[in-house]
């Protein structure tokens, strides 16, 4: 019985660390990219930069709109 809610909660603090780290990571390397993205002296836009920040930025958006989705029971 102990060794199943052990297994539960080891379980419950992987899947939150590796959600905790995958939102920090995009935030992260959304960031980067955004500041790789600015025009430089010579006038030229990295458009590229920028549009891999965007997505950056919507992958933690979906990850967290989806877990609240989860959460709240009026949604299913």
């Amino acid at each position: 019985m102990i060794a199943h809610e052990i297994a539960n909660f080891i379980t419950v603090l992987a899947t939150a660390v590796l959600i905790a780290s995958t939102i920090g990571g995009l935030y992260a390397s959304g960031l980067r990219l955004w500041i790789a993205g600015e025009v430089d002296a010579e006038g030229n836009a990295h458009l590229l930069h920028r549009i891999g920040s965007v997505v950056c930025f919507a992958g933690c958006v979906f990850i967290v709109l989806f877990a609240l989705w989860l959460m709240i029971p009026i949604f299913h």
